[in-house]
């Protein structure tokens, strides 16, 4: 039995499978010519790396850069990291539209050609529903619009979940897939580790804990509500298939590993809120803890954007919680005079919009001035120049940097843009929604 089980894993993780997943969907090889060198594969080792991406680093956390700090999977430009993920869509697209305009240029540097635009865009958008850009979407809208309880206990579970899932994939040290033979359409996470899949974790997670979530609150259709949550399951998934990111044992390890995690952790989301929102020295809690979980974050064997997106999850949802303990300790936010189930409102969608766009400029404010502040004065501190974006890989300057300027942001979203609302008289009814 379990030398079948293992055959089996070892197949899943073939690299081959997700090569032919994206020759279906329409992206093929724009390399005419075999390469000097084809890495070897070895089947039977989960941790070799066939990626030729390996950036040390040394106990101090302090970084040795690539000779030109470029990814040579596109010829032009750098990496930034410090880039929201929408962006690198953007730039994964136009240097696929380059390619395809000007496919007998040879110094093009893309290596593969999309043939079918209907499934690039789907898959793009798919894999964005686990990124960067979805959590600056949800958190507000959900918070300002639709549901704070919901979102502040979906926070806290977020974190859990990929606080675990990162560190999980750092200590196991499992590549992605090799390439050759796979194509990756994506560079911001082309250094981290491929197993276990955190997107798959995410999918799998934070979509069934929201309809758990909802359905204790909510008259609707339980059913329907986990159909859609599998619906986009699948598609998050399937999309980092696509992307060359993942082998189908990465994704299925993931969404095993985030529904025990679910099983774990939710009879006790309640209970922590509960704290969350009745102790007024959890603010200063959650700050302190959430520095003490960076500082015990497993000590990276190559170099990766896995740290710093760790850190960005850790402050947010922290930022979040604080921020509603405030709201709690000053009489915001009341218990409801009636307890669940609720009927579904339909929100006012003009208010809807004026605060979702009055709020996202004000976060996207907060998001500029906070880390141009952190940035200089840690850069000041350690004598590092703030204008080199090399900079922000040193620990020392990586953790302020990030920890600090979402920490703000998640406060803002929960505390600061709801007074202004308020200030307004935009704001929503919180009569059954914050409790």
């Amino acid at each position: 039995m379990w030398s079948y089980l293992r055959s089996y894993v070892i197949w899943l993780h073939e690299p081959e499978h997700v090569a032919r997943f994206q020759r279906y969907f329409g992206v093929e090889s724009n390399i005419t010519r075999q390469p000097d060198v084809i890495p070897s594969h070895d089947d039977s080792n989960l941790n070799r790396n066939n990626n030729n991406n390996n950036v040390s680093i040394d106990d101090d956390m302090d970084k040795k850069f690539p000779i030109n700090g470029v990814h040579k999977r596109h010829s032009k430009g750098k990496i930034s990291y410090d880039s929201n993920v929408l962006d690198e869509c953007i730039g994964e697209i136009q240097h696929s539209h380059n390619q395809n305009e000007h496919r007998g240029d040879k110094l093009s540097g893309v290596d593969y050609k999309i043939t079918s635009w209907f499934w690039y865009y789907f898959f793009q958008f798919g894999a964005a529903l686990g990124n960067e850009i979805f959590y600056i979407l949800f958190y507000p809208t959900w918070i300002w619009n639709v549901d704070g309880a919901a979102a502040r206990k979906i926070s806290i579970l977020w974190a859990f979940f990929m606080y675990i899932g990162q560190a999980t994939k750092d200590i196991i040290a499992i590549p992605r897939p090799a390439s050759p033979p796979v194509l990756k359409l994506e560079k911001r996470y082309i250094e981290e580790y491929g197993f276990p899949s955190t997107h798959a974790m995410f999918a799998a997670g934070i979509p069934l804990s929201l309809v758990l979530l909802s359905y204790q609150r909510y008259d609707f259709n339980l059913w329907l509500g986990l159909s859609l949550a599998a619906v986009v399951c699948v598609w998050v998934c399937l999309s980092r298939i696509y992307l060359g990111m993942h082998t189908f044992l990465d994704i299925v390890a993931g969404t095993i590993y985030a529904l025990l995690l679910v099983y774990i952790m939710f009879p006790y989301v309640d209970q922590i809120d509960d704290f969350q929102l009745t102790h007024s020295f959890s603010p200063i809690l959650n700050f302190c803890l959430g520095i003490l979980l960076i500082k015990c974050y497993p000590s990276l064997k190559q170099w990766s954007t896995a740290r710093s997106d760790t850190t960005v999850i850790l402050g947010s949802a922290f930022g979040l919680c604080s921020a509603t303990t405030a709201m709690h300790q000053i009489g915001l936010l009341q218990r409801p005079l009636t307890p669940p189930l609720y009927s579904i409102i339909a929100p006012n969608l003009g208010l809807c919009v004026i605060r979702t766009i009055l709020g996202m400029l004000f976060i996207y404010a907060t998001r500029q001035i906070v880390k141009t502040v952190v940035l200089r004065i840690t850069c000041a501190i350690y004598g590092l120049d703030w204008k080199n974006p090399e900079s922000k890989r040193f620990g020392k300057v990586e953790m302020p940097y990030y920890y600090l300027t979402y920490f703000a942001i998640g406060f803002n979203i929960s505390f600061t843009c709801p007074l202004i609302f308020r200030a307004l008289g935009i704001n929503r009814d919180y009569s059954y929604t914050e409790l």
